[in-house]
């Protein structure tokens, strides 16, 4: 099990020293210092879906258009991918379209956050 699989709870639980746990409650355990971030160290997120993440997040249950070129099918399952993991881990559903332009030789994809 790598540390991506780990809850951030565990995280914290396993080594308190290094998060400077101050003291702990039966539902609450308080921190002097900044939680984890990123625990699953060695991936960065890419900037551009986490901006497009973040809209959806504020804008849910509305239809989007997704202004950035895609050129292959590839990268419209790197896209999708991406998404439908970011709602997963927030245990929301997205839907997403996507169809080949002729006129503009690029992909057009649409998606939606519930």
């Amino acid at each position: 099990m790598s540390i991506r699989d780990l809850s951030t709870e565990t995280i914290v639980q396993a080594a308190p020293s290094r998060y400077q746990i101050a003291e702990s409650t039966p539902l609450l355990t308080a921190l002097k210092g900044e939680p984890p971030i990123n625990a699953g160290r060695g991936r960065r997120r890419n900037p551009v879906i986490t901006k497009i993440y973040n809209h959806l997040i504020s804008n849910r249950n509305t239809w989007f258009h997704v202004n950035v070129p895609l050129t292959s099918e590839k990268q419209v399952a790197s896209m999708r991918t991406s998404l439908y993991a970011r709602a997963k881990k927030d245990n929301l559903q997205i839907s997403t379209s996507a169809l080949f332009n002729d006129e503009t030789k690029l992909f057009d994809f649409w998606v939606i956050l519930y």
